[in-house]
């Protein structure tokens, strides 16, 4: 988790349900404003307690086009988007280079 200001990150890197499972029971600072959807949007990955605990208003997918894995799963971009909102859901394959820039009070973001 990155912090600067009032802005946070939570880069999660490829954890699965259970890992994510693990840091909810654990009652570890989730809180993000940002969230770096684990294991590119993977099905095994960013739960509806999780994100709950997390309450990101931004998530990213970082995403190859056409990849034959299948990601992201088309349950967690539903899921990302019911709680976000489609606005607020980044994905590297559809908008390229995802850029965030914060004074740590207000984030801008850019693609």
């Amino acid at each position: 988790r990155l912090n600067w200001g009032r802005v946070s990150f939570l880069f999660t890197a490829d954890i699965r349900d259970e890992a994510e499972f693990e840091l909810v029971s654990q009652r570890a600072n989730l809180k993000s404003t940002v969230l770096k959807v684990a294991h590119h949007g993977s099905k095994t990955s960013t739960s509806s307690q999780f994100l709950a605990a997390v309450d990101p208003e931004i998530a990213v997918i970082s995403v190859g086009m056409d990849n034959p894995f299948g990601h992201p799963s088309p349950e967690v971009v539903e899921r990302l988007i019911d709680r976000l909102g489609e606005e607020n859901v980044y994905r590297t394959d559809k908008n390229g280079t995802i850029e965030f820039i914060t004074d740590g009070e207000r984030l801008w973001v850019k693609t």
